[in-house]
């Protein structure tokens, strides 16, 4: 669960070179959207005015100077989630091709979210969802992966699915590039969307996996990443 916790200024000029001090990895989404562009880096701060991000190319389509996004940083096994504006870049030289942009953010307010690293989804619904059977009471299930990270699942259905707070389930799902992947959960929270395509939702909490499992769920977590990146990058939403 994400917690914001309102740093004074000192906190957070602390937090922000300590992050600038591991050229820590980051990525930015434009608010009210879903393009992602990641493989980043905080690569230089002006206190109290900017931070500096490098990794971006001079194709990749970004959003113009004033657009509000939100930062994400990782440092250590947190993950720091800012609200903040785009500025004017810094540019070399059309010609000038040993230079790439350095992306400018301004200076975050003393609001800053944190949450563990490994509970950012990578399955999210504005990605294709993953196609899945579950293995419930003796019977399996058709679903839809919903949302997928390295702890817990969150798992769709078209109705008639009832579970209990604590049954083990299977799940069963292939991941793009990286093959099928059996996994036990238990139930953690279940739901109920009137209206919605997959009306019944089950969020699992998972627990030791067979060998290899966890190999393969980090292969495909790290895919995904790459391929949210890429999606920003070509302009995608």
């Amino acid at each position: 669960m994400e917690s914001t916790r309102n740093l004074d200024a000192a906190e957070l000029e602390a937090v922000l070179r300590r992050a600038h001090l591991v050229k820590a990895p980051t990525s930015l989404r434009a608010e009210g959207g879903s393009r992602i562009l990641g493989d980043l880096q905080l690569r230089g701060l002006e206190p109290g005015v900017a931070l500096h991000l490098l990794g971006a190319k001079r194709r990749d389509l970004m959003p113009p100077s004033g657009t509000r996004v939100t930062l994400s940083i990782l440092l250590g096994e947190e993950a720091l989630s800012i609200h903040s504006t785009l500025l004017e870049p810094l540019l070399a030289d059309e010609g000038d091709t040993l230079f790439p942009p350095v992306l400018r953010v301004a200076w975050p307010s003393t609001a800053v979210g944190f949450h563990h690293r490994d509970r950012v989804r990578v399955a999210a619904p504005q990605q294709t969802p993953l196609p899945a059977r579950v293995s419930h009471r003796g019977r399996w299930m058709d679903a839809t992966v919903l949302n997928l990270n390295e702890t817990g699942l969150g798992l769709g259905f078209d109705g008639g699915a009832a579970f209990e707070i604590g049954e083990p389930l299977c799940v069963e799902t292939d991941l793009p590039e990286c093959g099928r992947l059996q996994i036990v959960g238990e139930v953690r929270h279940t739901s109920h969307l009137l209206g919605d395509p997959l009306p019944d939702r089950v969020g699992l909490v998972l627990g030791p996996q067979g060998e290899g499992v966890m190999e393969t769920l980090r292969s495909f977590i790290q895919g995904r990443r790459t391929d949210r990146s890429e999606n920003f990058r070509q302009g995608g939403q």
